[in-house]
């Protein structure tokens, strides 16, 4: 018995597809832009009518640069979580890179590697290049025996 073979073929349309499409073109740009003046202007608006019911106490250009306020705390909730006892790595910590001779862990998922130290409040991983991985401790007792002794944090176990 003969099978029959269904060949796909994959082609591009030239007018469609383009290795340079993969950036905004003006039209989208346009109706990005507007879709941000519309919740900004909504925002606003609510900002706005809140002030003049509450005394007028916000003057006008606080009231046009509010959401601006709000960037940085949303940097803080993407880069170090939204529990602000994990937010310490910003202020201290105690950096120590780790070498080759822990592979394990240089390999290892950022959260996996957190979570193996010891968990957020203890340590916090920091990726500045693919091979240069740096753990900064929030004790400085901590990041001397992990310099010390590093077998030690990669054999831990979890107590029960």
């Amino acid at each position: 018995m003969v099978k029959k073979q269904i060949v796909t073929v994959y082609h591009r349309h030239p007018r469609h597809w383009s290795d340079e499409d993969d950036r905004f073109g003006w039209d989208e740009l346009g109706l990005l832009g507007l879709i941000l003046m519309l919740i900004w202007g909504v925002y606003w608006f609510i900002i706005h009518w809140a002030d003049h019911f509450l005394g007028d106490w916000l003057a006008w250009y606080v009231e046009l640069m509010s959401p601006i306020t709000a960037l940085p705390v949303l940097w803080v909730f993407k880069s170090y979580g939204r529990n602000p006892l994990h937010w310490w790595p910003m202020v201290w910590g105690h950096r120590v890179l780790l070498e080759p001779h822990n592979a394990q862990m240089v390999l290892m998922d950022e959260s996996a590697v957190v979570e193996h130290m010891g968990g957020p409040t203890r340590v916090w991983c920091d990726i500045q290049d693919t091979n240069r991985v740096y753990l900064k401790f929030r004790r400085k007792r901590d990041a001397v025996w992990f310099s010390l002794f590093p077998q030690f944090f990669q054999k831990k176990s979890k107590r029960k």
